[in-house]
């Protein structure tokens, strides 16, 4: 009987995948192609830069789509697993990066490095400002709501909600001493928008190596996070080092979170509903979880940037649209959990 279950469900997720992956070699060739110059015209370039003779033109596929979609296939797989660990860690499915202050604390840090023009002489100092300052804040609020060894979950996402109002007011003080530098805040206001446009190998390089070593650490450590889940004892006594794993999952989570924020901005709740969707359909295993929200996060995040970019909607970007669908999300989310607990008190 379980190994007919097993089965079932390594045939259902094997399916998925296939699903998956179709679609998002769909949605990759799809933002590939489309663009303002037609594909013909841009492919016989390609050929001749090939062959060495345009070495110097610019060119839409090979300057701006190839790095667009390694960008944005990389920032919908690490928010999406920077959730997904995040909520199996903490047993709460409002753990995510952008509750918790994680992406508050990386924004201030690049906003001060913005500032500071430290970018122009080293870029990459915003990957690493951003990994900083997700890292730091993550840190203090796990440790902030830590009492007698265990963490209040409760406490947790109370801490969290209040450093994010703190750090966007401070945040918002920076900006607004200087809101004279014209060009200053409108860089800051296109970087905290969320937009894909006019994405190169620039971010690319800021981006894919924090993004492959966070996703390889989460991968890593999938069944460990399973025997987590049980408790912290009942982890130790299976052999898993707790403190260990979980300290080193924070740093992945640091490192993805950081990546997707210094390539495309402030990409808000975007952890927050994929990972919740995913452990709804395929089950809270981590070991299906954490492969799933790569290949759901990356088709998400592309299938958004290309509706955008196909019906020419210039006053939103991928971040905006993630703010609302995420904001609906979490206030249903907030509603169920209410509702259930006044059918426990009753």
């Amino acid at each position: 009987m379980i190994t007919n279950i097993r089965k079932e469900k390594n045939s259902s997720f094997f399916r998925l995948n296939i699903l998956l992956l179709c679609l998002l070699v769909i949605c990759s060739f799809c933002t590939l192609i489309v663009g303002d110059t037609p594909f013909e015209l841009i492919w016989q370039d390609v050929l001749l830069r090939i062959q060495g003779q345009s070495p110097s033109t610019w060119n839409p596929l090979l300057d701006e789509r190839i790095p667009r979609l390694i960008v944005i296939l990389s920032t919908g797989a690490s928010l999406a697993v920077a959730g997904a660990v995040m909520q199996s860690l903490f047993h709460n499915p409002l753990a995510s990066p952008n509750v918790l202050g994680i992406t508050c604390g990386g924004s201030l840090i690049v906003v001060i490095v913005f500032i500071m023009e430290w970018h122009l002489e080293y870029p990459f100092a915003i990957p690493l400002a951003a990994f900083i300052g997700c890292l730091s804040t993550l840190v203090f609020v796990y440790s902030f709501s830590r009492t007698e060894g265990s963490v209040n979950i409760n406490a947790l996402i109370i801490t969290g909600i209040a450093v994010s109002s703190l750090l966007l007011s401070f945040q918002g003080a920076i900006m607004y001493a200087f809101r004279d530098n014209w060009i200053l805040i409108q860089t800051l206001t296109e970087w905290e928008a969320g937009s894909t446009v006019d994405r190169d190998w620039k971010h690319v390089h800021m981006q894919l190596p924090l993004t492959l070593i966070g996703l390889y650490g989460c991968w890593h450590y999938r069944s460990e996070i399973d025997i987590i889940a049980l408790g912290g004892e009942e982890a130790t006594n299976l052999g898993v080092e707790v403190d260990k794993v979980r300290w080193r999952l924070f740093l992945c989570v640091a490192l993805l979170t950081g990546g997707a924020l210094a390539s495309v901005g402030t990409i808000a709740f975007f952890g927050l509903v994929l990972p919740h969707l995913v452990r709804y359909i395929q089950g809270p295993t981590n070991h299906w979880l954490i492969p799933l929200c790569i290949l759901i996060g990356s088709v998400s995040f592309a299938f958004m940037d290309l509706i955008l970019r196909t019906l020419e909607i210039r006053a939103l970007s991928t971040g905006t649209i993630s703010a609302i669908l995420g904001g609906l999300f979490f206030l249903i989310l907030m509603r169920r959990s209410q509702y259930s607990y006044s059918e426990g008190v009753k």
